[in-house]
């Protein structure tokens, strides 16, 4: 998302949120049965139609539902130490659920994640479902219902929840109705990680360190869930020369171990709390 959608997303934030009042929480939230802090049924969200059901642990889950020609994705677990999620906040594309995800829905947003493709995006939000109000406001989707939210942003409902502009969130209904996923990420990780990233270089340089490679992947994880210290893994496959010099540089202006070659390059180590924010935005920038 560029700046300037974004400075559109947050001119929306407050008509999302008059508007979210009455479709996403009903117009009389003292009748809402919250959902029980350990249920998760999707039966909560008492609705109509197909609701979006998919395993949400991590990136791999992520790319599962993204459409073949995604050329960026992430996942975050927003339950992880207030340290790294600050440090995404500042680092990743601006994200409606990153910088209002306590406006957007009664419930809180536990894990999040973006994909980018077509120029466009589409964010996916975990929430504890609850009961949602929409009456004739709903746009039908392959039974998918698309909720309006607003300067033609629409949510489906289900676990993640999909949030976006109408287009891009049909194409990942697609894929979760049975479409060909991206298949082009084969770096990313096992579950596990508080923040896992993958980009494809022909992104173009708009990608992490400028794109020059043919993939990046990026994890990061609190040591034992603290606060204080966070081991950080990036890789590269098939880096040019560019790419590689600025990761060598980071990792020796981070303390940490690197590796590479034409086939591939790799840093790894742990780093500070202090060290953290600085550390994901220059892996993210150009």
């Amino acid at each position: 998302m560029n700046s300037k959608a974004f400075a559109i997303f947050v001119g929306a934030i407050m008509v999302l949120s008059a508007f979210a009042g009455f479709v996403l929480m009903g117009s009389d939230q003292s009748e809402i049965p919250v959902a029980a802090a350990d249920s998760y049924s999707l039966e909560n969200f008492k609705a109509t139609g197909n609701l979006v059901d998919w395993d949400f642990e991590g990136l791999q889950d992520v790319l599962e539902m993204a459409p073949e020609n995604t050329v960026m994705a992430y996942w975050i677990n927003l339950s992880a130490p207030a340290n790294l999620t600050a440090a995404a906040r500042a680092a990743l594309p601006p994200s409606m659920g990153l910088s209002y995800g306590s406006q957007m829905y009664q419930n809180r947003i536990e894990r999040l994640a973006g994909i980018y493709f077509n120029g466009s995006w589409t964010e996916m939000h975990w929430i504890k479902p609850y009961q949602v109000g929409y009456s004739s406001l709903v746009i039908p989707y392959e039974n998918y219902m698309m909720i309006p939210t607003g300067n033609d942003y629409v949510t489906v409902l289900g676990k993640p929840v999909l949030f976006g502009t109408q287009e891009p969130v049909e194409k990942v209904i697609d894929v979760i109705a049975g479409g060909l996923s991206s298949d082009s990420f084969s770096l990313v990780g096992e579950d596990g990680a508080d923040l896992q990233l993958a980009a494809l270089g022909k992104g173009g340089k708009e990608m992490p360190l400028a794109g020059a490679y043919d993939q990046f992947y990026l994890e990061i994880r609190a040591i034992n869930g603290s606060e204080e210290r966070y081991i950080l893994d990036a890789q590269l496959k098939q880096p040019q020369s560019g790419s590689m010099s600025k990761l060598k540089e980071f990792a020796a202006a981070n303390n940490l171990s690197y590796s590479g070659d034409s086939a591939g390059a790799a840093v790894s180590g742990s780093l500070g709390q202090d060290k953290l924010q600085g550390a994901l935005i220059a892996l993210m920038g150009p």
